[in-house]
């Protein structure tokens, strides 16, 4: 069983998270909420397993998940999972939905944000994984998932999301990537 700390654990997805890992018999340590950033760095050092479910929207976006990803980084922990955001998932190769010509420029400062915290995933030689539901949060849980491409129409609860998650934490599947999940 792994060694894994939950950031974010009092938030919706990062509760369920905690609940189906905890559920499987790993070792879960619940951060809610944000310890700060050095704080999160020596919190996540020697687990198996950090996930990271966290936002501070009194903060510059893209600051904000710059230091969060660096603190992950920095902890040395053995994998890094991040709750990420359907918008930065591709339309078509090197296109995401943030670089449509319709999209909304009020949520293009917070999606950037998001998207400045993977660059510093993809510029570490960390063990990360970005997972992100391929549409919006909402809908019944069906207990189970799939991995699906951007569709804004597709629902996801956050019991499935969880299951998805800690499905990849028992078996790493996707590694140094962002992924898409979708209730079946």
């Amino acid at each position: 069983m792994a060694k894994i700390v939950v950031f974010g654990a009092s938030g919706k997805a990062g509760k369920e998270i905690a609940a189906v890992a905890e559920a499987r018999g790993h070792e879960v340590t619940r951060i809610g909420r944000d310890p700060g950033v050095q704080a999160a760095a020596e919190v996540a050092a020697g687990y198996d397993v950090a996930v990271s479910s966290v936002a501070d929207l009194s903060r510059d976006a893209a600051e904000f998940y710059r230091e969060a990803a660096g603190a992950l980084v920095a902890s040395g922990a053995g994998r890094i999972i991040v709750v990420g955001i359907y918008t930065l998932l591709e339309t078509s190769p090197g296109v995401r939905v943030i670089d449509g010509p319709d999209f909304p420029d009020e949520y293009r400062p917070f999606c950037l944000g998001h998207a400045a915290g993977v660059e510093v995933l993809a510029e570490s030689e960390a063990d990360w994984l970005v997972m992100s539901p391929s549409g919006n949060f909402g809908g019944t849980s069906t207990g189970t998932y799939r991995l699906a491409p951007v569709d804004p129409a597709d629902e996801l609860t956050y019991e499935d999301f969880a299951v998805a998650v800690v499905d990849e934490i028992d078996n790493p599947a996707h590694r140094r990537t962002q992924i898409g999940v979708a209730s079946a």
